[in-house]
């Protein structure tokens, strides 16, 4: 029997993300920690299986859009590969250091403070930031061109700052990747979500692999989100333009706001 609840969750999860592009990860992993009590490791680990299934078909899209920069996913991936992996070590390692009950308390501590990342990211994102001038100008990187050495750097640090926060917690490959993409780049809003789509997909496809690897993928309850998350996605999709995308990002934020505050202060 296929227990309803994830398939449910999976849905709305799946209709959010297809509505704003956002929230995978952000929702899925306090709600099978908090609600489905899911160990810490295993939700990690089966988010991360399933947040790539939900992110392939994206990519795959964007690219055919050609709305994906190789130059900026190559060098964010060279980061957040290998920090992605250290933190799924660091996961392990706080396991067996605090045991099952101690690192449920630690991972909601950090998914709780995480989510508010989040969310202040997205709200930074539609209300703080900048407008953006696209237009190419003399002597700024305009995306085609090869990036300098320092841009580079820039762009394995930060890849690697996201990496490890997936890879602890599969939260933030989305919302705040963006952010730092976008205040790193001065390319076209569009190219930078095909982008970090495309890189969110080949992360959480490695992290995933090395938390099955640890046993910490339930294959079942991934398929069971899958069940319900696919469709969501297609009808989010569908309805996204009928719809203004500000406030739907703006209520996303506040409630992983709000659920990070609950998780911090009423556990």
């Amino acid at each position: 029997m296929i227990d309803p609840a994830p398939a449910l969750f999976g849905l709305l999860v799946g209709f959010l993300v297809g509505l704003t592009g956002v929230g995978g990860g952000s929702l899925m992993t306090p709600f099978l920690v908090a609600v489905m009590g899911v160990p810490p490791a295993t939700a990690v680990g089966t988010d991360m299986v399933y947040a790539t299934f939900t992110k392939l078909t994206g990519s795959v899209q964007h690219y055919r859009q050609r709305s994906v920069n190789l130059e900026i996913a190559i060098f964010l991936g060279i980061g957040s590969i290998p920090a992605g992996l250290l933190g799924v070590a660091t996961l392990e390692w706080m396991e067996r250091a605090f045991g099952a009950e101690m690192l449920k308390s630690v991972m909601i501590t950090i998914i709780a403070l995480t989510l508010v990342l989040v969310g202040g990211s997205l709200l930074y994102r539609e209300y703080l930031m900048p407008a953006r001038d696209d237009t190419p100008k003399p002597g700024v990187w305009d995306g085609k061109s090869p990036m300098s050495r320092r841009r580079r750097a820039y762009t394995i640090l930060f890849g690697a700052t996201g990496g490890y926060l997936v890879g602890l917690t599969s939260i933030g490959s989305g919302s705040v990747m963006a952010v730092i993409l976008l205040l790193l780049y001065p390319i076209a809003p569009a190219v930078i979500v095909g982008t970090d789509i495309a890189h969110a997909t080949v992360l959480s496809f490695v992290v995933g692999i090395a938390h099955m690897t640890q046993g910490n993928v339930n294959f079942g309850l991934a398929g069971t989100l899958l069940l319900g998350s696919i469709p969501g996605v297609l009808i989010g999709s569908r309805i996204a333009p009928k719809l203004p995308g500000k406030p739907l990002k703006t209520i996303l934020a506040v409630m992983l706001i709000f659920v990070g505050g609950k998780l911090l202060f009423f556990p």
